[in-house]
């Protein structure tokens, strides 16, 4: 799974943090809210159910949405009155309503009045660790990371990729049962350990040691060549001093790890905050941006080469906008996320919003409005972008955010179709 460039394409919980149940999940299917589906023939639908066993009849239902205006996610004009026939989880036909044959024996589910879009795409996520008001390392298990693609599906979100926090082997057991058709759940590419300096990979003391410390060229292609044999979807470095406290990850190693990567048919994304940092970058080939530039406006010379190069983006935006608030933001009293998220985590994060500064308030504003200016550039510059949430960092919730960051594009002068392209073309 690889984002567009080269051709390539891209239980018992604990009381704070509701479990999303199966039954949940069947009302919200049937509502037809958001359908995770996708146009392109006989691909199955992404979030077709919840991370659990499949059985055979539950495999060969068939589910017929009719009235529904549909959107392909494809930039094409939305249907305004369709019909969608889905087997199994696999899309079997689409088209304007009366246009499609209705096989007997469906399920017919009348969604006059809802829209359905495709399953989002969401390339930048940090699965297992939080559970309730708990964000620990301790918390990577096998349960913990169902929970939280379970979570990702209930919002619609497909796919997601988790970007280089997965020490250890349980996510290749998990790729490899929902490969099987066995498990459910959105589906979970990653980039396994992501590289960095010695402890200066995530911000997070909970994510940092599962990154992969590198001091030289030679451990930088090695690692990358233990990561391909392991199956990871991306590589992923970390390229940030954390504002002078860690050591930053040297030219020459990256683009070691970049020109090894590339050898081996994988492409590189990189955690970056300075302006110099993403200029040499792209120079040195690299593939795709996890955030946007945050020290400085992003000119017109790295943009340009961006778009030459073809090195796509994730705004973002999310979590920097989470830094402009001294009280709680509108978006957390939600009733959408009060779903699955409990009143006792709500409330510790709305605690962090209280407690920040009017200065430091201040300079988020301004770091923010400068990324909402280069997200303008770079769309006008035809430089590919796409949605990368950075959920799973704490209090940013799997699969709502998401929607927050495709809300935030929309704020930020994009259409909202071109929004939802960054999450399904």
């Amino acid at each position: 799974m690889h984002a567009k460039k080269t051709g390539r394409v891209a239980s018992d919980l604990p009381i704070q943090l509701l479990s999303v149940t199966q039954a949940a999940w069947r009302r919200r299917q049937a509502t037809a809210l958001l359908l995770a589906a996708s146009l392109v023939g006989a691909l199955p639908v992404a979030a077709s159910g919840f991370a659990e066993e499949r059985t055979p009849a539950a495999q060969e239902r068939t589910v017929v949405y009719e009235g529904a205006r549909l959107i392909a996610g494809d930039g094409a004009a939305p249907i305004e009155e369709s019909t969608l026939v889905v087997t199994g989880g696999v899309i079997g036909a689409a088209g304007p309503r009366g246009a499609v044959d209705i096989p007997a024996g469906a399920a017919v589910v009348d969604a006059t009045g809802k829209t359905i879009i495709p399953a989002l795409v969401d390339l930048h996520g940090h699965v297992g660790f939080q559970r309730g008001l708990s964000y620990d390392a301790a918390n990577y298990t096998r349960e913990n990371v169902l929970d939280h693609i379970n979570r990702y599906a209930y919002y619609g979100v497909g796919t997601v990729v988790s970007l280089g926090t997965d020490a250890g082997s349980l996510w290749r057991e998990i790729r490899r049962e929902q490969e099987a058709g066995t498990l459910g759940g959105a589906r979970l590419f990653t980039a396994g350990r992501g590289l960095a300096a010695p402890n200066a990979g995530p911000g997070a003391p909970a994510l940092r040691p599962s990154a992969g410390g590198v001091t030289s060229p030679a451990e930088g292609r090695e690692f990358v060549r233990t990561l391909a044999e392991q199956g990871v979807a991306f590589i992923k470095i970390w390229v940030d001093d954390r504002g002078g406290t860690v050591e930053k990850l040297a030219p020459e190693i990256y683009r070691a790890i970049i020109d090894e990567a590339h050898r081996l048919d994988l492409q590189v994304i990189a955690h970056v905050f300075y302006h110099d940092d993403a200029t040499d970058l792209v120079e040195a080939g690299v593939d795709g941006f996890a955030h946007l530039v945050r020290d400085r406006e992003m000119d017109e010379a790295l943009v340009a080469a961006m778009a030459r190069r073809g090195v796509f983006v994730m705004p973002n935006m999310g979590v920097s906008e989470r830094g402009r608030h001294t009280s709680p933001p509108a978006w957390l009293a939600e009733p959408l996320l009060a779903e699955t998220v409990s009143p006792e985590v709500r409330e510790r994060a709305a605690g962090a919003f209280a407690r920040r500064s009017p200065e430091a308030a201040a300079r988020a504003e301004a770091s923010f409005a400068a990324m909402e200016r280069s997200l303008g550039r770079l769309a006008a510059a035809g430089v590919p972008l796409v949605l990368g949430s950075d959920s799973g960092v704490q209090d940013h919730f799997y699969g709502f955010a998401a929607h927050r960051e495709l809300e935030l594009m929309v704020a930020a002068g994009l259409s909202p179709m071109d929004a939802l392209l960054t999450a399904t073309a």
